[in-house]
């Protein structure tokens, strides 16, 4: 679902004019329809009331809210134009797509949208966004759009090793993947497989896809997505993971 350019122009006027709180509304058959913000704390928090949602929902395409930017809150709390780790756990609670607006009070920035399995961007040259176009997106992506393999969502928070979380390791199995080995077992490696890396973490905080010409596709922060040879990265190598649809690929 791609919204069109009256439809962004009303998300972003919406966002102006409800700053410093989250503004909040449903796109629905096309069109922008602004709600109220029903939380607690609204310049950091946002809720459609349950009325409002079940009003709209057998023909909702997507669920907007807005990033205020205040710059004397908390660095923690501060503008973020991605998904937090809740954001994420409510658009897959919701099962549809989820937009954000950017705004610093003066301007609203470009509509930054996930959750749509039919309208991915293309894998090569795909700009670094956590939890929209990151390292897990890309091999989540590749899953689909090459194998027809649908990996679940893996919400988390931004820097999330850093903070003690453990996401692949936590979830490669609940994935449908099992663990080969580590450089070890690069032997038995094939296109398809996932690398997982630790990058200056406790854990491994790194991902990408093994390909059939000594390439590796992935993703890292502040670069574009693209192809490595594996050769520059296979010391690095902390799992080798294969789903289990493809262990008699």
């Amino acid at each position: 679902m791609k919204p069109t350019a009256r439809c962004i122009a009303a998300m972003q006027a919406h966002a102006l004019q409800d700053y410093p709180r989250e503004s909040c509304g449903v796109i629905v058959r096309g069109r922008y329809i602004p709600l109220a913000n029903a939380a607690a704390d609204p310049e950091r928090a946002f809720r459609i009331a349950d009325a409002d949602l079940a009003r709209h929902r057998a023909a909702l395409q997507a669920i907007v809210h807005s990033h205020p930017h205040r710059r004397e809150w908390p660095a923690a709390e501060r503008f973020m134009p991605w998904p937090s780790r809740a954001d994420m756990e409510g658009q897959v609670a919701t099962d549809v797509p989820w937009i954000i607006v950017p705004t610093d009070g003066e301007q609203a920035g470009v509509p930054v949208q996930w959750g749509d399995r039919a309208d991915l961007p293309p894998l090569l040259g795909r700009p670094f966004v956590h939890g929209v176009t990151d390292c897990y997106s890309l091999i989540r992506d590749y899953y689909w759009l090459e194998l027809k393999i649908d990996l679940p969502e893996g919400p988390r928070d931004d820097s999330w090793w850093a903070e003690g979380g453990d996401l692949y390791r936590d979830n490669f199995q609940r994935a449908g993947f099992r663990n080969l080995g580590g450089f070890d077992a690069l032997a038995t490696a094939r296109p398809g497989d996932v690398a997982l890396f630790a990058i200056r973490a406790p854990v491994p905080n790194h991902g990408a896809v093994l390909l059939a010409d000594g390439q590796m596709l992935h993703h890292l922060q502040h670069r574009v997505s693209g192809r490595d040879p594996l050769i520059n990265w296979q010391r690095k190598i902390t799992h080798l993971l294969r789903h289990k649809e493809m262990e008699h690929a």
